[in-house]
């Protein structure tokens, strides 16, 4: 197009037989990789072959314009062979008939001409060509082309260019002109289409169903998805580009990683060569373009972004909205419960965190909020104008397989004495819509969807009923990135004074999200409240062999620090002793840790090439991406033991 280099660095190959989809944005060159096989515009660099036996065809924007011919004996016209076979059976029928004995030549001949007309479909090319124009639309063939419109001229053509059987069928957007009953018969008929390769460009989706490949041409490059339909091609387009946003901010928190360790001990004199070290690794990857954002072609142009709107809560009467009072325990046997003598209120305007080890009982108390678990002792109050919405990690599995979407999500807000039987098909469409469940997908079976797709229908369904507290247990377990970042901007935004929040959660970015107001930790079967915002120490306390927490400046348990017993003594002769050795030994250390990091990074490398070599090869690409996320792991964990070094070196230097 003028002198802008539209396509570069294509690699396109069509086999004998092949059926091709080409898609993407308008304009990204889909056309001009058609023209470009048929000669029909220059390329700078690399070859363009097409086989001398191919026969090529391509549907013509003008080629009935102004015909006189019949509409029936237009589109005969592009059946050549059989016109050449049935003018060469003529001759050796007049050669025969016009002699009393013919010789054996003659009859020879007849013969010949006779089973090559029969072979090449001659005495059934009537029906075929009736089959094609009544496919497309037409009843009366007997009308000439030029009193045709130009929509109805372009289905001549089209019919034309398929009743010319080529070995190579290219297509650009055949079906424009077409009516819904043509775009059907057309979908079958490119199906069925044996007679050799297609290269379809179309945005029709019921056309895409026809093809076996699908090449994408995006950001002046093409991707190709082999043995693919269409619908495979949308969910490994999306693994792709999530693959490669979360390559390339992985790779970006490395290089910050790397940066920071440079802006800090480059200048240090005792420093200088790991700092160098560094630079190094951060040239590498800047070189092999670890740090250049993915391409439109890999991640998703004008990427759709799930949104979500909670209803405004009803405001209740009463600063509180549920109690667990008079030292509640909860458990699920009387002999052991898990949490005991819990005394907590859920007011409006709070948003409240419930941290604490696994299995400390931070589910089992939202069990006993949400009344499905009875307490064990002490009383559940709640405000005359509660209404409590929940969602869970489980609540996908629990959804009806044989239900469609848009079912589900219309009965749950119709249903109950908070529901809303004037909620339409289309109301949960547009809230399905809005978390990225559009075209037709509400209209599928809980089943046929995707674990991803059916977290979203809960999601969803969470959010058309009006409550004034909403209870979360580990609700991004199921969901991906972007629905949690939806799920969080709405919380966030959502409630002010009148609604209330309690999530449990061990999900660190998905919390930073949310303004809570108060943290409250559930371990060694208390749970202890605080009136503050979630802290950096919130999400450490629990890793480790460790589970004594400390939140806040108070603690309900204070050691006397002031008096060393003899074990703390004893052991921090031990620490002097492990510190002393790990010092002697940091030099030898680093320069091995140097030398595994620049193997791994090339083994990464190698890796790299290998996926970019068998970009279509789903389940390959998982293996090498599980083997490349290793390694990559790897050179994380050494180059955090190398900085521990390095910092523990500067202490003594």
């Amino acid at each position: 197009r003028g002198s802008a280099q539209i396509l570069s660095e294509i690699e396109f190959r069509v086999e004998p037989k092949s059926k091709w989809g080409v898609v993407g944005p308008n304009g990204a060159g889909k056309s001009t990789l058609l023209k470009a096989i048929l000669g029909q515009i220059l390329h700078d660099d690399g070859s363009v072959t097409v086989g001398t036996t191919q026969k090529v065809g391509y549907l013509q924007q003008t080629a009935v314009s102004g015909s006189n011919k019949t509409i029936y004996d237009e589109a005969a016209s592009a059946m050549e062979e059989i016109t050449t076979a049935r003018r060469k059976l003529e001759e050796a029928q007049e050669n025969v008939a016009s002699v009393d004995i013919p010789d054996e030549a003659s009859l020879a001949a007849l013969d010949r001409a006779t089973q090559n007309y029969e072979l090449l479909g001659g005495y059934t090319q009537e029906q075929e060509v009736e089959t094609v124009l009544k496919g497309l639309g037409f009843t009366n063939t007997s009308q000439t082309c030029d009193s045709l419109s130009g929509g109805w001229q372009m289905r001549v053509s089209l019919a034309k260019l398929l009743l010319s059987k080529p070995s190579l069928l290219l297509l650009d957007e055949p079906s424009n002109h077409l009516d819904v009953n043509a775009r059907k018969w057309l979908a079958q008929y490119m199906s069925n289409y044996e007679a050799g390769a297609m290269v379809l460009v179309t945005h029709d989706v019921d056309l895409l169903s026809s093809v076996q490949h699908i090449a994408e041409v995006a950001g002046g490059s093409l991707q190709e998805y082999k043995t693919c339909t269409y619908n495979q091609f949308l969910d490994m387009k999306e693994q792709r580009a999530k693959a490669a946003e979360t390559e390339y901010e992985r790779n970006l928190e490395k290089a910050a990683k790397l940066q920071a360790f440079v802006d800090k001990w480059g200048a240090s004199a005792t420093k200088a060569s790991a700092a160098q070290s560094r630079v190094k690794m951060l040239e590498k990857m800047q070189k092999s373009g670890a740090l250049d954002a993915p391409t439109d072609l890999i991640k998703n142009q004008a990427r759709f972004k799930p949104s979500m709107v909670l209803p405004e809560p009803p405001r209740s009467i009463g600063e509180t909205l549920l109690a667990l009072k008079n030292g509640a325990q909860v458990g699920y046997s009387p002999d052991k419960p898990l949490v005991s003598n819990i005394e907590l209120e859920i007011k409006r305007g709070m948003k409240l965190l419930l941290r604490g080890p696994n299995g400390a009982g931070k589910s089992t108390i939202l069990h006993s909020l949400r009344g499905t678990l009875p307490l064990l002792k002490g009383d559940r109050l709640e405000n005359e104008s509660l209404r409590l919405g929940s969602f869970t990690q489980d609540l996908a599995q629990e959804l009806d397989g044989n239900a469609k979407a848009v079912d589900l999500v219309t009965a749950y807000a119709r249903e109950g004495s908070f529901g809303d039987i004037s909620f339409s098909d289309n109301d949960a469409r547009s809230v399905l819509g809005r978390l990225g469940l559009g075209d037709d997908k509400p209209l599928r079976r809980i089943e046929d969807l995707s674990g991803g797709e059916k977290a979203r229908v809960a999601l969803a369904m969470f959010a058309v009923k009006a409550s004034n507290i909403l209870i979360l247990d580990e609700p991004s377990n199921h969901l991906d990135q972007e629905c949690i970042k939806a799920l969080s901007d709405s919380l966030t935004d959502w409630g002010e004074d009148d609604g209330a929040v309690v999530v449990v959660s061990h999900d660190r970015a998905f919390c930073q999200e949310i303004d809570f107001t108060h943290v409250g930790t559930v371990e060694k079967g208390n749970l202890v409240v605080e009136q503050r915002g979630a802290t950096g120490k919130d999400w450490d306390v629990f890793h480790g062999e460790s589970t004594r927490v400390s939140l806040g400046e108070s603690s309900p348990v204070q050691e006397d620090k002031s008096k060393p017993s003899s074990s703390s003594s004893s052991s921090e002769k031990e620490l002097d002793k492990q510190t002393r050795k790990q010092i002697y030994n940091a030099p030898k250390r680093i320069a091995k840790l140097e030398s595994l990091i620049e193997k791994a990074e090339e083994k990464i490398a190698a890796l790299d090439q290998e996926m970019l070599e068998n970009g279509s090869d789903v389940g390959k690409l998982v293996d090498l991406t599980a083997k490349k996320e290793e390694e990559e792991q790897r050179v994380l964990e050494w180059m955090e033991e190398w900085e521990e070094l390095e910092e523990l070196l500067a202490q003594v230097a």
